[in-house]
């Protein structure tokens, strides 16, 4: 029975500091999210639209309408920088939108915030170091939640693009 509890003790303290270790190393949300995000899906879930394809893709059309009915950019790819600086580029290279990215909870709410103080805001579902998929946080009165999907952008090195 002495014997034991030396072992038991010792067997808490190596999973306690592998667990403390562990938390230490992981990456935090704020450091996943970090670089170049470009959008590679959206999908209406819940959708009640007849003419959407049936595994809630949304078409351009309805893409489009959807932007004028609710706040939010048109942006191929969004550039979150060290400084809580985020860059939004469209296709257009003379489109640019620059705003302020915060994280918010447990890294579970994204919230950007225009120079008029306006504020869209996002659920986190899923943040890696190559995928993201967010949910545009609607008013009540909208039916269904807009998905948005990301995939990183691998920046190449200089001897990478010789």
């Amino acid at each position: 029975m002495k014997k034991t509890v030396p072992i038991a003790y010792s067997l808490i303290l190596i999973v306690l500091l592998c667990s403390g270790t562990a938390l230490i190393k992981g990456n935090s949300p704020e450091d996943l999210i970090v670089g170049k995000w470009k959008e590679v899906a959206w999908n209406f879930e819940r959708i009640s639209v007849d003419s959407a394809k049936l595994d809630g893709n949304l078409l351009s059309y309805q893409k489009k309408e959807l932007y004028n009915n609710m706040m939010i950019h048109q942006a191929e790819e969004w550039e979150f920088c060290n400084k809580k600086q985020l860059t939004l580029k469209s296709k257009d290279p003379f489109e640019e939108k620059k705003l302020k990215w915060f994280l918010k909870g447990r890294g579970n709410i994204l919230e950007l915030k225009y120079g008029n103080n306006t504020v869209e805001s996002y659920q986190v579902h899923k943040l890696t170091k190559d995928t993201m998929v967010i949910y545009y946080n609607f008013d009540l009165q909208m039916r269904g939640s807009v998905k948005i999907t990301f995939k990183k952008v691998q920046e190449q090195d200089y001897a990478q693009k010789i």
